[in-house]
């Protein structure tokens, strides 16, 4: 028997009624019903395809791609089949490949057998993100500036853009405090000063300087490629470059 892990991403979408938990198979449907969010995502050892496909739109019946239909991702000359992943109620099809490069170019095509017809779409990889500072374990007090140091995009397109995700968990023996914040559209030139009690990050009025906190950094270039426009309304293809920095600690007052 197969065990199903429910992931965060699935139980939001099962909560919050965003995606059909039915499946429709794809001979049962008209290629411009087919709505995609392909994209690929490296952090800087290998890159992962992912394609979802349901019917019209994000909350329309999960696709399973039968009868001849299938999905393939050529990059760097070498073309892959994409393979169907089952994650509870959920399908998405993936492929792996043992690139990162910048400008990497992954061009990714649905064949629909009996219409005998090629959607395909584009993207290229943005540059990798190298954290300089701080560095992992390092401590700063809470009502500091702590200065976020990366090596900036040295030629970013007109269609990427960086976001830094900011969570935080403070914990005092069983109990446990945790936030989060996103910073949108950061400017990617390398540096990013972080003021915590602007943020508020920690503002809860449980905490005091009894609770352990640590702060951890998710920073992801993203960058938006080309769709084909057989595909339903709203679907895309982007890439996405990402890296982590883990366990700052911060001092509370």
């Amino acid at each position: 028997m197969r065990h199903f892990k429910l992931t965060s991403a699935a139980l939001c979408c099962l909560l919050a009624s965003a995606c059909s938990t039915e499946t429709t198979n794809s001979n049962d449907v008209k290629t411009e019903a087919i709505w995609s969010d392909i994209y690929v995502t490296s952090n800087g050892n290998d890159s992962r395809v992912i394609a979802e496909l349901n019917v019209s739109s994000r909350k329309g019946n999960n696709l399973n791609l039968v009868s001849g239909d299938k999905l393939s991702v050529t990059a760097n000359s070498t073309t892959k089949d994409m393979e169907k992943d089952v994650d509870f109620f959920d399908i998405d099809y993936r492929v792996t490949f043992p690139y990162f490069a910048q400008d990497t170019e992954y061009e990714i095509k649905l064949y629909r057998a009996e219409e005998q017809i090629t959607l395909k779409s584009k993207v290229t990889l943005p540059q990798a993100i190298d954290i300089l500072a701080p560095q992992t374990e390092q401590t700063f007090p809470v009502d500091e500036v702590l200065d976020l140091r990366w090596i900036k995009a040295t030629s970013p397109k007109d269609n990427e853009s960086l976001k830094i995700t900011i969570s935080s968990v403070c914990k005092n023996g069983d109990e446990e405090i945790s936030s989060s914040h996103i910073l949108s559209d950061v400017e990617d030139d390398g540096k990013k000063s972080i003021d915590f009690e602007a943020l508020e990050l920690f503002k809860n009025e449980k905490l005091n300087n009894n609770f352990d906190c640590t702060v951890n950094f998710e920073f992801e270039r993203r960058r938006y490629g080309t769709t084909d426009s057989r595909y339903a309304s709203g679907s895309r293809t982007y890439a996405i470059s990402h890296n982590k920095l883990d366990n700052i600690n911060i001092t509370l007052k």
